[in-house]
């Protein structure tokens, strides 16, 4: 009796670490470890800088302020996360997706954005995505790529977004990261 409460609660809860950087939760439907990445746990080259993007804070479902960042103007795009393989549940395939939004005034997406997954064995997987196809004002997911939790493997995923080609890009928001089982 005491695990049955036990698993419905953590299936209930979800726990912020560092200061609301990241998400953790268990998936009701699989029981697996499932995390967010916010923006600050992200490297977005030039993040820091106020004329390049612009953090706001917005109230999520659950009443929390999250924090988002939007692209004010850039010619070079480089968003990157990392996260152990250990801490995930093993022998599970996970996805990561980065969560997005172009508002309804960006511009400069005429060249497709690429996406990179790079796993601990020096395997990676990337893609091409095309922004111009994509609803304006609405939160969408880029699906970065999969993998399977090794419990043989130490070491990080990797997962980038980026478009390096050189003209200027404007009106990308950013909510978070997703690692999260394939159901």
């Amino acid at each position: 009796m005491k695990n049955k409460k036990k698993k419905a609660h953590l299936n209930n809860t979800t726990e912020y670490l560092e200061h609301k950087r990241k998400k953790k939760w268990i998936g009701e439907k699989c029981g697996c470890f499932c995390f967010m990445l916010f923006p600050r746990s992200l490297f977005i080259t030039w993040g820091t800088r106020v004329e390049y993007w612009d953090w706001k804070c917005f109230k999520e479902t659950s009443d929390e302020n999250i924090e988002v960042v939007k692209l004010k103007k850039v010619c070079w795009l480089d968003v990157r996360g990392k996260f152990k393989i250990s801490d995930l549940s093993q022998g599970i395939i996970y996805q990561v997706v980065y969560e997005v939004k172009l508002t309804n005034g960006a511009r400069g997406w005429e060249l497709p954005i690429m996406l990179r997954l790079s796993l601990p064995d020096g395997k990676f997987q990337e893609r091409q995505v095309s922004l111009l196809e994509k609803p304006k004002g609405q939160w969408i997911e880029l699906n970065v790529g999969k993998f399977k939790a090794q419990d043989t493997e130490n070491g990080e995923v990797c997962f980038d977004l980026y478009e390096h080609g050189g003209h200027w890009k404007t009106g990308l928001v950013i909510r978070s990261a997703i690692i999260r089982p394939i159901t």
